[in-house]
């Protein structure tokens, strides 16, 4: 039997509550309600426009009676773009609330903290370095951005509050050269990337260019300093359309680093908040000697724990992220204090890799699927000292419960305020051996 479509209906309603996704909850008939853009405390009318989970979901319409946290979007598509998700709750609230998503999520698995780091924070506006935006052309109009909360359409954006300057001065060159190649309407999105000196896309393309195409893309890289990569098919079909090798890079200037990368590796997207959990990283394993790096990446915290004098032993699935590391760590002369190695962390690592059984301390900073069942093998006697990063408050406290069983007490914790705006949670905490 077919599901009856939710019928779009106009509610009242006051708010009692957030939701994991940031959505005001409440009660109207004995259904839960969820809407963007409302707070604790409010009475809205909103639009209900779709049912998710016996859940109706939808958007305030007008706001009775505000909550004292609210404040003026300071942009002005905030109340539909599924970009960002605050930009009309004050900076405190929203870290209040993130704060406590941590503190829920370690409290439902029986995880106490000994101490509480105050909120580590960077700039509101601007910071996001890295984006994927998704791309449609209806009739004769191209659209750049981000997409609407409850549908696949692409927002009307002429710029972006939360991207970096130079990604959000794209937007509009974007739209008006992409809406002018012959595949047009055969372009589903766009990733931009920025380094520090630097600029790089990469183009879905469903359909093969023309050499008119290629040379009008070709025109918009060196008219904006960009470069173009072409993404035909998946991840491993990436192309560069102009320039070679590696396209961006960043520094860490506290470590005096340079790294390279391509636009499609993982790198973290606030260049000013990443600074600042290398920085308490490298303090809180300043007395280890030789410190395993999970998930290492293309090396971000093993170069800094490198160039403070460890000696470190990076691990990683993806194999073209351990060849970046590899290239970062001869690019900061760095090759004869660390390691890296290509290795599946999440299936059983016995035999481990004899250098890693020589460690004191572990590093992780795994995908927001946590660091697996197989943490606790990582975790010999040996190792007194544990720094977690983690983007998933939900994973962390369940690899804190492995630590735990390992002997290892959750000494302090934190958030860093990676993305604001939004109902991301950056975690970072360091565990203990008594």
């Amino acid at each position: 039997m077919s599901r009856k479509p939710v019928v779009r209906r106009e509610i009242e309603m006051e708010v009692t509550g957030l939701s994991s996704e940031g959505l005001g909850r409440g009660l109207v008939n004995t259904r839960e309600i969820r809407l963007r853009n409302t707070l604790p405390g409010e009475v809205v009318e909103g639009l209900v426009r779709k049912r998710k989970r016996r859940i109706d979901h939808g958007d305030a319409l007008t706001i009775s009676a505000s909550s004292p946290a609210r404040v003026s979007p300071v942009c002005d598509v905030a109340h539909r773009c599924g970009g960002c998700t605050f930009q009309h709750a004050s900076a405190q609230f929203e870290l209040g609330w993130k704060e406590e998503q941590l503190r829920k999520a370690l409290e439902r698995n029986g995880i106490s903290v000994q101490s509480w780091k105050l909120p580590v924070t960077g700039p509101q506006h601007g910071y996001r370095h890295k984006a994927r935006l998704g791309v449609r052309k209806v009739g004769e109009l191209m659209y750049v951005g981000f997409r609407e909360a409850f549908s696949g359409r692409i927002v009307d954006m002429r710029s972006c509050t939360i991207l970096a300057p130079r990604l959000a001065g794209l937007i509009m060159p974007l739209r008006e050269r992409l809406g002018e190649l012959s595949v047009a309407g055969r372009i589903p999105q766009v990733e931009v990337a920025a380094g520090d000196d630097s600029l790089a896309m990469v183009l879905r393309n469903l359909d093969a260019l023309t050499e008119s195409d290629s040379d009008d893309l070709r025109a918009f890289a060196a008219d904006h300093r960009i470069e173009v990569f072409l993404q035909p098919a998946g991840p491993d079909s990436v192309v560069w359309l102009t320039g070679k090798g590696e396209s961006l890079g960043y520094s860490n200037p506290d470590f005096g680093l340079h790294f390279g990368f391509e636009p499609l590796d993982f790198v973290q997207v606030n260049p000013y908040i990443n600074r600042q959990l290398v920085r308490k990283a490298v303090l809180e394993l300043q007395a280890a000697t030789r410190i395993l790096d999970l998930f290492c990446g293309l090396g971000n915290f093993s170069l800094a724990l490198a160039r403070s004098g460890k000696s470190v032993v990076g691990l990683e699935g993806n194999s073209n992220a351990v060849l970046r590391a590899r290239s970062n760590a001869a690019r900061n002369g760095l090759t004869d204090r660390v390691v890296f190695e290509s290795v599946d962390l999440y299936v059983d690592p016995s035999p481990a890799p004899a250098h890693s059984l020589e460690c004191d301390a572990v590093l992780l900073d795994p995908p927001r699927l946590g660091a697996g069942p197989q943490l606790q093998a990582w975790l010999h006697a040996g190792i007194r000292t544990v720094v977690y990063v983690s983007c998933n408050p939900e994973s962390f406290a369940r690899d804190a419960v492995l630590l735990a069983e390992a002997g290892l007490t959750l000494e302090e914790a934190g958030i860093y305020d990676m993305f604001p705006q939004t109902t991301h949670v950056e975690t970072l905490g360091v565990f203990r051996r008594s």
